[in-house]
């Protein structure tokens, strides 16, 4: 048969302890063994006391051992969950680096194609910028030819234009020549009118005296009327001769006006022409500076042009290498995007796998947890009531133990000195006996 450790029995055992201490030994023993016997019961219920609460705090170790193991066996079950975590994110990781390593690979690859096609673009740029040179240089070489012909085109037209400042001088001096036999002429015709004029003045002059001798008497009147016709006739006649003479005079100044003019277009074209050939000569100067500048220009242009096309070949390579350069960055940062983007959102993938397997076991721990605290707790509460009642029963045990004790010891001092007291009577009384008989001897 067994016993078990529960409250009851370390309520026992301090009951038994507050018993001893508060046994009662006198008139149950001799007076002699009473010390002893109580020595020996203090020492026992101290022991019993000291068993008692050495069973209770073996008891809260155990409790304590047991939370502490469980505890134990949570964090192992954490920290197997962590390792299985970080199992999983070195999977991930090497599963990224493996993507990594294929992406850049097809990135190379990429790159090297890109890279063949930059060069022969680079080279169809090139054969382009020596078919359009050879181009240039062919329409330079028109450019050139077209000029020699202008140039000389336009010296035959100056030639043309002389010859035919001349021919218009020619034609000018006839026409100056003609005009002055016209102005002469028509000088001679006006000369002509006007004796005419005159000899018909005179034959109606003498007529009109004739006329008027015979006919002096009826014909006054007439007379005075051809008289005053006579004279508006003779007025109409010198205003008629005045403007002939206008004309005339008209027409000379318009002769010599059109021989200065015709001289002076022979000297203007005169003029004109020194200054079409001093023009051409200048124009064939300045025809042969401009081919020689047009040649110069179009040397220092093939000259630009090969500079050019060397310097766009260079640039092309600097950009053929830079857009290589750009494109390979490109594509590396497009596969490390992608190769990131796959590997966050295999480690999201991952991670909410593992946030929801922790979170399972977090739920998991926490219930376990919520449970074995609540466990404790009604451990705890239950343990501190029965401390609280072992501890009230010690209390009260102990005050009746000390109430006892005080009254033992103040019974057993009374007692005593009662005894002491009987004694000391008794050896008073036994003094007192000898000297009573020695008196009454």
């Amino acid at each position: 048969m067994t016993t078990k450790l529960d409250p009851k029995f370390t309520t026992l055992l301090t009951d038994a302890a507050a018993k001893l201490e508060s046994l009662e030994l006198l008139p149950k023993v001799l007076a002699e063994t009473a010390p002893a016997l109580k020595e020996t019961a203090d020492a026992l219920a101290q022991q019993l006391r000291a068993f008692a609460t050495s069973l209770t705090e073996a008891q809260d170790a155990k409790t304590t051992a047991d939370i502490a193991e469980k505890e134990a066996a949570q964090r192992a079950k954490e920290e197997a969950a962590a390792e299985r975590a970080r199992y999983l994110a070195e999977l991930l990781a090497a599963k990224e680096q493996a993507a990594a390593e294929k992406a850049a690979e097809k990135a190379r690859l990429q790159e090297e194609k890109e890279a063949a096609k930059l060069q022969a673009a680079a080279e169809k740029e090139a054969a382009q910028r020596a078919k359009e040179q050879a181009a240039a240089e062919k329409a330079a070489e028109k450019e050139r030819l077209i000029a020699e012909k202008e140039a000389a085109k336009q010296q035959a037209a100056a030639e043309k234009e002389a010859a035919q400042l001349a021919k218009e001088q020619a034609a000018a001096e006839k026409a100056a020549e003609a005009a002055r036999l016209a102005a002469e002429k028509e000088a001679a015709r006006l000369a002509k009118e006007q004796a005419a004029a005159e000899a018909t003045a005179e034959r109606a002059r003498r007529l009109a005296e004739l006329m008027a001798a015979k006919e002096q008497a009826a014909q006054e009147k007439a007379a005075e009327k051809a008289r005053l016709q006579e004279e508006k006739e003779a007025a109409q006649r010198a205003k008629e001769q005045a403007a002939a003479e206008k004309a005339a005079e008209k027409e000379r100044l318009q002769a010599e006006k059109e021989a200065a003019r015709i001289a002076k277009e022979q000297a203007d074209a005169e003029k004109a022409a020194e200054k079409a050939r001093l023009q051409a000569e200048k124009e064939a100067a300045k025809q042969k500076a401009a081919e020689e500048k047009e040649a110069a220009r179009i040397a220092k242009e093939q000259a630009d042009a090969e500079k050019a096309a060397e310097k766009a070949r260079l640039q092309a390579e600097r950009e053929a290498a830079k857009q290589k350069a750009a494109e390979e960055k490109e594509a590396a940062r497009l596969a490390a995007e992608k190769a990131k983007a796959e590997r966050d959102a295999a480690r999201e993938t991952e991670k909410e796998q593992a946030r929801r397997e922790i979170e399972a076991m977090k739920a998991a721990t926490a219930a376990m947890r919520a449970k074995q605290e609540a466990e404790l707790e009604v451990k705890r509460k239950a343990e501190e009531e029965a401390k609280a009642k072992r501890e009230a029963v010690a209390a009260k045990a102990r005050a009746e133990q000390e109430a006892k004790d005080r009254a033992r010891r103040m019974a057993s001092m009374a007692t005593m000195a009662a005894d002491k007291a009987a004694m000391k009577e008794e050896k008073k009384q036994a003094e007192e006996k000898p000297a009573a008989a020695t008196q009454s001897e």
